[in-house]
């Protein structure tokens, strides 16, 4: 009987990769996959109103351009980013800007999912630049070149103090509405 304890204890940690680690140590694979680049991404798909727009790197290339300088905390670095703005994104997916829409402007959040699928929340209002005075953009290019470090397609903001809300690899934006209930 005892036997049959320790291999099941054994089986478990070993299920649970903890085998060989030292108590709340994290197993080697995810040590090496905390490291691992982000898979690049080459297209975002936008959803709005339960339609999917997909923007490639050249559709993003011909939407106006917007440059913004950052100091990026984890490379201790001050940085600058090109791309269009979240808000020209959304426009291109249905959500313009307009007296008519204001009312889903300011019941909506934007989930924005990298390919590593990290992903965070914003309010529209904050990506509306007729809203706030920060500016998110979906960066493709990094010091004037293509964002090869950042996943291709990245999700940039001059808002937040840490870049805890930008996103590489974005490949995902979806627009959620509450509606107000009666």
């Amino acid at each position: 009987m005892p036997a049959f304890r320790t291999y099941s204890a054994t089986a478990i940690a070993l299920l649970l990769g903890i085998a060989s680690c030292p108590f709340g140590a994290r197993p080697l694979a995810a040590q090496e996959s905390a490291r691992a680049p982000v898979p690049p991404s080459k297209q975002v798909n936008i959803t709005f109103e339960g339609r999917v727009t997909t923007l490639t790197i050249d559709d993003l290339l011909k939407l106006p351009q917007v440059t913004v300088h950052v100091h990026n905390p984890h490379t201790n670095a001050d940085e600058s980013y090109t791309g269009p703005s979240l808000s020209d994104v959304l426009a291109r997916a249905g959500l313009s800007a307009t007296r008519e829409t204001e009312p889903i402007i300011l019941h909506s959040s934007v989930v924005a999912t990298g390919s590593d699928h990290y992903f965070v929340l914003y309010s529209v209002t904050e990506v509306e630049p007729s809203f706030s005075t920060g500016k998110v953009i979906v960066a493709i290019r990094k010091f004037d070149l293509p964002n090869t470090e950042g996943g291709i397609i990245q999700l940039v903001n001059t808002l937040d103090t840490k870049p805890s809300r930008w996103i590489q690899g974005l490949a995902n934006v979806n627009v959620i509405s509450v509606a107000p209930t009666s």
